[in-house]
């Protein structure tokens, strides 16, 4: 989500002939990343476990 503060854009190129491209352009903010793989990796975790669990 962006916010008032902060600017971003997308763009979206490309034609009938030729592949098509996103172009996104914004400011990083690394809790936008970290969160995401924070979260991430505690369902992968979380998942491992309990499959292990249930072949005990």
């Amino acid at each position: 989500m962006v916010d008032k503060l902060q600017g971003a854009s997308a763009s979206i190129i490309g034609g009938a002939d030729g592949p098509t491209a996103v172009f996104i352009a914004g400011k990083f903010n690394p809790a936008t990343i970290v969160v995401p793989i924070v979260v991430a990796v505690v369902v992968i975790a979380a998942v491992v476990l309990i499959v292990k669990k249930r072949k005990r």
